[in-house]
């Protein structure tokens, strides 16, 4: 399960990303009652941290901000794109991948993750530009050309924080959010 969310989450960063961006600004998701993303692009490698929802969600209560404004905050970027969706649209991109993925290599259902799916997909972006799969990743990212964007990609690295930061409230926001930097400063330089 949690395979296919890094997947789904994978892609719809993937969905934003362009030629090289400056590594100051960051795509960032809100996926209601699933996850939150900060995705950034640096030398060609798209980085994917996957967040909680319910720590997004619990500051955003607990500060009367928007849950988008907590998540740039968070993020300590400079937002180029953000996009707030319901985790049925994750639910449903997922679905469709797999099937892409079991179809078109030797995996089954079981053994799909992530990777398999962003690679399927863009190995199959010539002739998925038609396909229903073309109008279901443009709902979630409107006026964005999915498979364009995703062939720039050189390869990327994905980060699941929702185990570490388990959804339960964070006491000390300064402290999440000063650790938080830290942490995406040290992954750009471990490659």
């Amino acid at each position: 399960m949690r395979r296919t969310v890094v997947l789904l989450f994978s892609l719809v960063v993937l969905l934003f990303t362009g030629c090289a961006h400056d590594s100051s600004e960051a795509y960032y998701g809100l996926f209601e009652d699933e996850v939150a993303l900060i995705a950034f692009e640096e030398e060609g490698t798209l980085f994917l941290v996957i967040l909680p929802w319910s720590v997004v969600r619990n500051q955003a209560d607990t500060s009367g901000s928007p849950p988008s404004r907590v998540l740039m905050e968070l993020g300590g970027f400079d937002p180029l794109i953000v996009v707030e969706g319901q985790g049925e649209e994750l639910s449903r991109i997922r679905a469709l991948l797999t099937t892409l993925v079991v179809d078109t290599t030797d995996y089954t259902r079981e053994e799909v993750d992530g990777q398999a799916r962003l690679e399927a997909l863009k190995a199959g972006a010539p002739y998925l530009r038609k396909s229903g799969l073309a109008d279901t990743l443009s709902t979630t990212c409107p006026g964005l050309d999915p498979f364009s964007l995703l062939q720039q990609m050189e390869q990327f690295r994905v980060y699941d924080l929702r185990s570490v930061l388990e959804e339960e409230i964070v006491v000390d926001w300064q402290q999440l959010k000063s650790h938080m930097g830290l942490y995406l400063e040290q992954i750009q330089t471990a490659r």
